[in-house]
């Protein structure tokens, strides 16, 4: 055994970190990332996923259950805090979570005391482990949750695609630096060619480049909710105006001038300005169709 595997071995694959206001979250060692950081994932999961989203008032207005998809479910703190923050609806919620691994459950469920959120589940999360798809009531709130375990840089399990519509999707895979296949333009079109009904998409990255994959993937793009020291994140989705408010010509104009604009389409990805065709199908979207001026703009490259 060599020096890497006997360090390997030693060190933990997940840790718990402190947050600010006492709270907790688990931390990745390998990708070196802590989920949900700064604010914990009960106000990130509002903040980011739900608020923009508008969930509880499509969870009231739905004539069936709303579905969604949680990609990258890691330590369930979007999934659990879903069903937390609307348990005093009447309604109900077919919940997909998507992973490569159940390490990172397996680890905030030896720590749920600690973390909080997790507090209560411990029992129907072990069931949904051992049992992939469980039904149950939580407060006033019915839940499907079902579990889906495969890596999404190969596609996603056929399960998923042909039984299920998904109305919104909380997007939450580690960084682009870390897992930049699920941030290329083909992540985003796999998504896009995959919802036949309308549907929006949040996620924490404000990204440039992550923005200009989303719409050339075909979504429409806005911006997200202030968490943690971010002013704002992203939420894309089929149709404008479930988006509000849209990106407009300020951002359009920056993009003119970012450094990482491009979106990712190979890897190795390099950061770069956007290029001529990239800017051609980005100015020829219907979110930016109205803007003249951007026909006229020099593109650098």
């Amino acid at each position: 055994m060599n020096h890497s595997d006997v360090k390997s071995e030693l060190t933990p694959a997940y840790s718990i970190v402190p947050l600010p206001h006492g709270r907790h979250s688990v931390r990745s060692e390998a990708h070196g990332e802590t989920f949900h950081p700064q604010v914990g994932p009960e106000v990130e999961a509002r903040c980011v996923y739900f608020h923009p989203m508008r969930i509880e008032e499509r969870i009231k207005s739905s004539r069936k259950p709303l579905c969604l998809w949680d990609i990258g479910l890691g330590s369930a703190g979007n999934a659990i805090n879903l069903i937390r923050e609307h348990e005093h609806i009447k309604g109900g919620i077919e919940l997909h979570s998507f992973d490569a691994s159940l390490a990172p459950l397996k680890f905030a469920l030896g720590h749920s005391e600690l973390l909080g959120y997790m507090c209560g589940f411990e029992s129907l999360v072990e069931q949904l482990i051992q049992e992939k798809v469980i039904q149950f009531q939580w407060g006033q709130l019915e839940v499907c949750w079902h579990l889906h375990l495969g890596d999404l840089r190969e596609g996603y399990p056929d399960d998923s695609i042909s039984s299920t519509c998904p109305e919104a999707v909380l997007y939450d895979p580690y960084s682009p630096a870390k897992n930049p296949e699920l941030w290329s333009l083909k992540a985003f079109q796999t998504i896009r060619e995959k919802l036949k009904a309308p549907c929006t998409l949040a996620t924490y990255s404000r990204s440039t480049s992550v923005r200009v994959a989303m719409l050339c993937a075909g979504f429409f793009v806005g911006k997200g909710g202030e968490v943690g020291e971010k002013e704002e994140t992203t939420v894309a989705a089929t149709h404008p105006e479930l988006v509000e408010p849209l990106l407009d010509a300020l951002w359009l104009r920056k993009v003119m001038h970012s450094t990482n604009a491009e979106p990712i389409t190979h890897l190795p990805h390099k950061r770069s300005f956007v290029r001529p065709s990239t800017w051609s199908k980005l100015i020829q979207h219907p979110q930016f169709e109205q803007y003249s001026f951007a026909h006229d703009l020099p593109v650098r490259h």
